[in-house]
């Protein structure tokens, strides 16, 4: 091995441990991967070095404490996020122990030994109905980028995907009724959506001359969009919504939001959790109860249960009504 082996166990890390022994998904190594582009740039800047002279010397635990500080500090990234990164530092500090030679075994120990911070959960943040709508108008559908931006967000909106779901959609997983998102763990699942978004999409994906393995929603040099470059986009059309819907204004709107949005209003639709955990992906049905727990009116609505005389409900026939498929036809 070569004087400084630790580029190229970053390399091997990623290569050889991550995809050929652990076989972990392309979503989990392109969050490593992200992470350590933010960290090699810190440590170089932080140690005035060039990136591929980085050596373990410049990867000890204080500087890893000195990057999960910036992260908060400096680029404003909350207690889940910084956690995040760690665990991506840590599963490269598990794997270079085998490597690095016991000059550095010390340090990647430490590194190892940095605690995950405790949070507190929030109440989850999302729009109404009147929101989204204004969002949507806000965003100028005359240029080709806002019709993509439009198209976007009426996905996220329609379907509850994850923004690494949605931006990685390929005409290949647009199908009759459905498109397939790739979500989580290798895990697939088929989420219908109404009529006229699916035609916007195939108009869009002709028009744009999209291949079938190539992302629908790419940017200027062709690639997939950003979650930065998503980020963008949605703050422009908000800013612009709010000088019709004064709700907004002040509200940190992020494109996650659009995926609480989704799964309250599904909620409030009367859609049981079992149905909307598996439209949105979540592994445990119990994740899916902190919508609940975010959803005021419901517990207004709760309340009002337990102040009045129960009424007997007239039963529906299942095959004549379903909140499901009114909520997909309003859209």
């Amino acid at each position: 091995m070569t004087s400084n082996p630790f580029p190229i166990l970053i390399e091997r890390f990623f290569t050889d441990h991550l995809r050929t022994q652990r076989n972990v998904s392309p979503l989990t190594i392109e969050a490593y991967s992200d992470t350590f582009r933010i960290l090699l740039k810190f440590l170089a800047e932080k140690h005035r070095q060039t990136i591929d002279r980085l050596t373990f010397r410049e990867f000890g635990a204080d500087d890893i404490l000195a990057f999960l500080d910036h992260l908060e500090r400096v680029r404003g990234n909350c207690v889940r996020s910084r956690n995040a990164r760690l665990a991506a530092i840590r599963a490269f500090a598990h794997f270079a122990l085998a490597y690095s030679g016991p000059a550095f075994a010390v340090a990647n120990q430490r590194i190892l030994a940095i605690p995950c911070k405790r949070t507190t959960k929030p109440v989850l943040s999302f729009m109404n109905r009147e929101e989204v709508m204004a969002v949507l108008a806000a965003i100028d559908i005359t240029t080709n980028f806002g019709r993509r931006d439009h198209l976007f967000f009426s996905l996220l909106y329609q379907t509850g995907a994850r923004i690494s779901e949605a931006s990685q959609l390929c005409p290949g997983d647009v199908r009759d009724r459905f498109v397939r998102l790739h979500g989580k763990g290798r895990k697939e699942r088929a989420i219908p959506i109404a009529k006229d978004l699916m035609a916007r999409l195939h108009v869009w994906v002709k028009t744009n001359k999209v291949s079938p393995d190539h992302p629908i929603f790419a940017n200027r040099q062709g690639a997939a969009l950003s979650r930065e470059g998503i980020a963008l986009r949605l703050d422009l059309a908000v800013r612009k919504a709010e000088q019709t819907c004064p709700s907004l204004r002040g509200r940190r709107i992020t494109p996650h939001t659009w995926r609480h949005s989704t799964a309250m209003h599904l909620l409030q639709a009367g859609v049981p959790l079992e149905v909307i955990a598996l439209w949105l992906g979540h592994e445990q049905p119990a994740v899916t109860h902190t919508y609940v727990q975010a959803d005021i009116k419901m517990k207004q609505e709760c309340m009002k249960l337990l102040e009045q005389p129960s009424k007997p409900r007239r039963k529906r026939d299942p095959m004549r009504f379903s909140r499901l498929l009114s909520f997909l036809e309003a859209q």
